[in-house]
């Protein structure tokens, strides 16, 4: 089975719940179901085109580990994966590319510069898929590949 597959299948059988931070000066968006979170993330990408640049938001489980994740591109993201107690072990999405160049710049909730090697680009859908998986358990997801950081 594909790991996007799985995801969806793991996602039928869980119950959602997160704070998504888009920017710093808002209140995050409480997500209880698959339709709020794609209605947040319909929000970060209209921000991102507004902006017009990619923005890299926070998603907090109830545990209060989180996934950072890069929006405002169609095609391709970026995770990163904290526990909550804020120590290591620290995780990237893994891509199919060993390479650091060319890099993907982007801005933590639109404001605060940062930079992510090409080796952690992944398929947007992919993505998506992983932050469905990750509200529902609050641990790192499993249907992508994770590389310790």
């Amino acid at each position: 089975m594909r790991p996007q597959a799985e995801c969806a299948v793991r996602f039928g059988c869980v119950t959602l719940s997160a704070l998504v931070t888009i920017l710093d000066d808002k209140p995050p968006i409480a997500v209880d179901d698959g339709l709020q979170l794609d209605d947040a993330l319909r929000e970060a990408e209209n921000e991102a085109r507004a902006q017009g640049r990619l923005g890299v938001i926070i998603i907090e489980a109830g545990n209060k580990n989180f996934i950072t994740m890069v929006v405002g591109s169609s095609t391709e993201t970026v995770l990163a994966f904290d526990y909550g107690h804020g120590n290591p072990p620290y995780y990237a999405s893994k891509g199919i590319s060993n390479e650091v160049e060319p890099v993907m710049t982007c801005y933590l909730t639109f404001a605060h510069h940062t930079e992510f090697p090409r080796k952690f680009v992944i398929p947007v859908a992919d993505g998506v898929e992983a932050v469905k998986e990750f509200i529902g358990s609050g641990e790192l997801p499993t249907c992508i590949t994770w590389e310790e950081v």
